[in-house]
């Protein structure tokens, strides 16, 4: 047993660390977004809050080539905001993470539940132990049974993480915290709660994130995602599959080609999706999700990322799907550090950013 707790030790990193004062850093494959927030007694404070696009030739060139630009975004960023050496929060796509909950009797002890999750993890992750980075965590919802605990196992290719990781590290930050996309929209989501009218929040409500190249759906339920599914937006990887392993009963999606029309330039700060097709991938998207059966209706639409939100879209889809919608702002009731200036940022960029920044203040 002690060899046991000696190798856990070994292989988790970051996913699930305690929380602190960090910097929340979001990364795609076209963008870079930092949010640092405070609190003081109910009041959450956006200390710091800017995005950097990834070079366009970085992105085009792979993984491996795209890391560095990655780096250098963020560096530019740590750089104009002061953050050298602050510890960092970041997350992993959803599309490269595998996830279950298990459940154990209430009555086992921490070295107990390690021993558990240890052959819990080698059956159900389909890659060498020592590939692998993981962690797990124990659920505050014990559910209905008092004598069984829900534990969270969350895993990753160890170069996924490893990844990350060193983008941090080379921009000039200290990462203690990697969390998973689909975990930091949750805690993103608990912050639109009020803005929705009475009685939404207990039917299914589906968010839309949009990136230059991808929308990720996640339908929230009860304060928890029953179901994500990431689409590609262009044609450059139309014969790949992006899989995403969730215990909520996720799907795999072929990558349709499709390309973007009527963005503004790649060099402005933000790349703004098309009304038709923010259109098409909500209705698509919807499509696939009643098809599953999974839940009842939409009862409600939330937008976000690189959309236009001042050209009335809320009341296109809503003419179209019959569902009202929402334009995320994880800022409404927060209130701005004197030095931010907030001409050219849109919140709705920030979501997965936010989720993330809440790890360091509650």
């Amino acid at each position: 047993m002690i060899f046991l707790k000696k190798l856990v030790d070994q292989i988790k990193q970051y996913i699930f660390s305690r929380g602190g004062s960090l910097v929340a850093v979001a990364i795609s494959g076209e963008a870079v977004r930092v949010v640092e927030l405070s609190k003081k007694g109910d009041q959450y404070t956006v200390e710091n809050l800017l995005s950097c696009r990834v070079r366009k030739e970085a992105t085009e060139e792979g993984e491996s080539g795209g890391m560095d630009e990655k780096s250098i975004a963020l560096k530019k960023i740590v750089d104009e905001l002061g953050l050298m050496g602050r510890e960092a929060c970041s997350s992993v796509s959803n599309v490269l993470v595998m996830s279950k909950v298990i459940e154990l009797s209430s009555s086992l002890t921490a070295v107990e539940i390690e021993h558990e999750v240890m052959l819990e993890i080698d059956q159900f992750v389909p890659y060498p132990i020592e590939d692998i980075s993981f962690d797990y965590e124990v659920q505050q919802d014990l559910g209905s049974n008092p004598e069984q605990i829900q534990v969270l196992l969350v895993a990753s290719r160890r170069e996924n993480v490893e990844d990350q990781v060193e983008v941090l590290s080379t921009a000039g930050l200290k990462p203690v915290v990697l969390d998973v996309d689909v975990y930091a929209m949750e805690r993103a989501f608990a912050l639109l709660v009020h803005q929705f009218p009475e009685g939404v929040v207990e039917k299914p409500i589906a968010v839309f994130d949009f990136s230059e190249k991808s929308v990720v759906q996640y339908v929230m339920y009860g304060g928890r995602t029953i179901y994500t599914r990431e689409q590609s937006l262009g044609g450059q990887q139309s014969q790949k599959q992006k899989e995403s392993h969730h215990f909520y009963g996720a799907e795999t999606v072929s990558l349709e080609e499709e390309s973007l029309r009527n963005t503004i330039p790649l060099e402005d700060p933000v790349v703004i999706i098309n009304n038709a097709m923010v259109v098409q991938q909500v209705l698509r998207g919807l499509q696939f999700y009643e098809s599953a059966n999974i839940n009842d209706g939409i009862g409600y639409i939330v937008l976000a990322g690189d959309i236009d939100v001042h050209n009335g879209i809320e009341e296109v889809i809503r003419q179209q799907v019959g569902v009202a919608v929402l334009i995320a702002n994880p800022f409404q009731e927060m209130v701005f550090s004197e030095q931010l200036d907030m001409m050219d940022k849109s919140p709705s960029l920030f979501m997965v950013a936010s989720g993330l920044a809440l790890r360091g203040v509650r």
